[in-house]
């Protein structure tokens, strides 16, 4: 042991510029780790924005638009296809989801506990009476995007997709002439949209419950870890 201590204690007086950036490194590497789900999440809410706004001829996302009973509708996202108006809504849960179109309350399991939260399809099918009684021809249908790793383990319902049937409908419908009843309803729709400025990307709302988020007490641990030790060296 004594011998180890000196090899170190020579290889610092031999390398003090190695030591002291190299030790930096590692202690900005620790800190990269340890914020590694938020970074993933991060980089997923991105490809997701990106995703959405190349879906269909046009979209709208997190809007307001009247319900025509002198209340407001909030929309996530409004898709313009060649055929129909797709209206999603995108949901982050992990784990494992229990679920059925006709049942009010769905079932979210991570390792030994299970969560209640309320059917999604719900509020989408009282969107979509809304919408529908704004515009005149198009038929607007509703699904709903589950990301962040979930699973169904006893069936997905019809009415709820995936990434990959997300980038299916974007492949399915390149861009195309819209038919003109169509879009007058769109431009019905457009005339009524109000944007609501809610997060950065503005398309992805993020679900805090289902999220990781940054990891402050760590991030604030190897920042100061990191300044003591620069400012041990350097000064």
């Amino acid at each position: 042991m004594p011998e180890l201590l000196l090899i170190i204690k020579d290889f610092n007086a031999n390398n003090p510029n190695l030591v002291t950036w190299g030790v930096a490194s590692i202690l900005i590497l620790f800190g990269l780790i340890s914020q590694l789900f938020w970074i993933k999440e991060c980089v997923g809410e991105y490809k997701l924005s990106h995703l959405l706004k190349n879906v269909g001829s046009e979209s709208l996302h997190n809007v307001t638009i009247p319900d025509g009973m002198d209340g407001k509708i909030f929309i996530e996202n409004l898709i313009l296809l060649p055929n129909k108006i797709l209206l999603l809504g995108v949901k982050k849960y992990r784990g494992l989801i229990f679920a059925a179109e006709k049942i009010d309350l769905w079932t979210q399991v991570i390792g030994n506990k299970s969560y209640k939260f309320e059917n999604p399809l719900r509020q989408l099918e009282s969107a979509v009476l809304a919408l529908n009684s704004q515009i005149e021809n198009a038929k607007i249908t509703e699904k709903v995007l589950f990301i962040n790793g979930s699973e169904f383990p006893k069936g997905k319902p019809e009415k709820v997709i995936s990434i990959a049937d997300l980038k299916n409908i974007s492949c399915r419908y390149p861009s195309e002439n819209i038919p003109e009843p169509l879009r007058k309803d769109w431009e019905v729709l457009l005339d009524m949209a109000v944007s609501q400025d809610l997060n950065k990307n503005g398309s992805v709302l993020i679900d805090e419950e289902n999220t990781s988020g940054l990891n402050l007490f760590s991030l604030i641990t190897i920042i100061i870890i990191l300044t003591a030790w620069l400012g041990w060296r350097l000064i």
